[in-house]
C-alpha cells in the first residue's frame, strides 16, 4: 500500500492514540470534515479500522486488534464513564442557569475531555 507523506503523518497521529476525527483536527490544524476524509481514505486503503463507540468512531491501526485494558485500567474507565454521565446531566441543568460564557465553556470543557479519553481507550460512552 501506498501512503502520501500527509496519510502517513495522519496514521502515525492514529498510532499514537488519536483516533477521533475531532482530535486529529485539532492537532493537525484542519476541519472535522477534512479529518473525517482522510480517516476514511485510510480505511479504503486498509491501513486503519474504523469502530463506532456511542456517537463517536474511532480508527486504529488495522494492525492493531481491539484493546484489552487491564481490571485496574477497566475500573477506572467505568469511574469515568459515570463522571461522563453525571456532567452531561449536570450540563443539561447548567443550560438553563445564568452562567457567563466563560463557565459554560469550563463545563463543556470538562464534559469533552472526559468523552476524548473514553475515546481513545476504545470505551463506549453508552
Amino acid at each position: 500500500m501506498t501512503l502520501t507523506p500527509r496519510e502517513t503523518e495522519i496514521l502515525a497521529k492514529v498510532r499514537d492514540g488519536i483516533g477521533s476525527p475531532t482530535i486529529l483536527a485539532a492537532e493537525l490544524g484542519i476541519s472535522q470534515s477534512g479529518a473525517t476524509q482522510a480517516l476514511q481514505k485510510l480505511e479504503r486503503k486498509g491501513a486503519l479500522t474504523r469502530t463506532k463507540l456511542g456517537r463517536s468512531v474511532v480508527y486504529r491501526p488495522a494492525e492493531e486488534g481491539p484493546a484489552t485494558p487491564s481490571p485496574e485500567l477497566e475500573e477506572d474507565l467505568e469511574l469515568i464513564r459515570e463522571s461522563y454521565h453525571s456532567l452531561s446531566r449536570v450540563w443539561s441543568h447548567v443550560l438553563r442557569l445564568d452562567l457567563t460564557q466563560d463557565e459554560l465553556e469550563k463545563v463543556r470543557g470538562a464534559r469533552n475531555l472526559l468523552e476524548e479519553i473514553l475515546i481513545r481507550r476504545g470505551k463506549s460512552i453508552d
